[in-house]
């Protein structure tokens, strides 16, 4: 089957069930909020990685099938084995693990109930979109696969598609598009010994870190945007750790406006003012080569912020395309219709749903 034929199959099959892949990822995240007892399954890289302490609140347990791990702690929860967990009444289990259907077929066939961590996750963002919605947007979506320059690219679009919208129609979950080296160490460009790094949504500084890394410590300068002032102080602890005088740290969001918003990151954290800005507006006059963004679902928005330098300093770009379904094409046509020349590229990063960029540079092979 082409790929064409599959994401235009993924299309029908959304429209005809109602994009009901949507109403599965609420069905599971209810199934995990209305047992009595509920466990995460897999304690291994992705449990590590990935478990915060907000996803983790409400899991009393987690379990895996290593004996060695039976019975100790991790993350603050008791290992329990799968025997221990089908003795449980009323409980539910979320599979952290990449590839997760070898534990789904265990666990259900011990009569466990259970969901992987691609269902629970699929759909953070999206809305659900109506059948029109769907219909409205087939051209678009089937036309800007054409947009990506290698077919490992055109893959990852029409697989993410699929996943998101049509499950069954994915020939690879998740897990098996992801490869490593997000942003830095991509085998899409390299990251040269003067790189002038805009960090757009910098947290508290991981990204600097893997920035520096790829660059062997070398760099001409940093500047990273972060919104939540809380977050921006462990940023401003990260940054102490390097050159100051070539890292700026701006306590700011970026968007399409200079503005204000009440803002609150953390669920049950009280609200407060933050800065919205423009990265052309900020950094006018300054020297980019290189622009990181992750800006929870704020990208397109970010992206028109820059306008007047990425049209002409024309930077590497690692972009976030995943936050929102329409990412996945709008991303890659918002930097093309800026800037025709650039080759663009996605890639994927993680073991479920999130982490999908799209990389693009002007010239030859980088």
């Amino acid at each position: 089957m082409s790929k064409r034929k599959q994401l235009n199959d993924a299309i029908d099959y959304a429209i005809h069930t109602h994009y009901e892949a949507h109403q599965r990822a609420i069905d599971v995240q209810n199934a995990l909020y209305s047992h009595k007892h509920v466990c995460v399954f897999g304690t291994g890289e992705f449990f590590e990685d990935c478990a915060t302490p907000e996803h983790m609140r409400r899991f009393e347990y987690v379990g895996d099938n290593n004996p060695e791990r039976w019975g100790k702690t991790f993350k603050g929860r008791r290992c329990l084995s799968p025997e221990e967990i089908a003795a449980m009444e009323d409980v539910a289990v979320l599979i952290m693990i990449g590839e997760w259907r070898p534990a789904y077929k265990q666990l259900t066939d011990m009569g466990i109930e259970c969901y992987p961590m691609d269902w629970y996750t699929m759909n953070v963002y999206d809305p659900h979109y109506s059948d029109e919605w769907f219909e409205s947007r087939r051209k678009v979506m089937l036309d800007s696969m054409e947009l990506f320059e290698d077919e490992r690219s055109k893959e990852i679009y029409v697989e993410a598609i699929c996943n998101r919208i049509a499950p069954s129609l994915a020939t690879k979950i998740f897990n098996e598009l992801k490869t490593p080296g997000e942003y830095f160490a991509s085998d899409v460009f390299s990251i040269g010994k003067e790189e002038y790094l805009v960090d757009a949504g910098a947290y508290k500084g991981d990204s600097i870190d893997k920035f520096l890394q790829a660059s062997g410590g070398q760099f001409g300068g940093i500047y990273s945007f972060e919104l939540d002032s809380d977050i921006f102080r462990e940023l401003e602890k990260t940054a102490r750790r390097y050159d100051r005088s070539k890292i700026q740290l701006f306590n700011a969001g970026v968007s399409d406006e200079i503005t204000e918003v009440e803002y609150g990151y953390v669920q049950g954290k009280e609200k407060h003012v933050e800065q919205i800005t423009t990265i052309d507006h900020t950094l006018e006059g300054k020297i980019v080569t290189l622009i990181k963004m992750d800006v929870e679902t704020f990208e397109i928005k970010a992206l028109k912020g820059a306008q007047k330098i990425i049209t002409e300093q024309k930077p590497k770009l690692a972009i976030s395309a995943y936050h929102y379904l329409s990412d996945l094409w709008e991303v890659p046509r918002t930097i093309k219709a800026m800037t025709p020349e650039y080759k663009l590229y996605l890639r994927h990063h993680a073991p479920t749903v999130w982490d999908t960029d799209c990389y693009a540079y002007v010239g030859g092979k980088i």
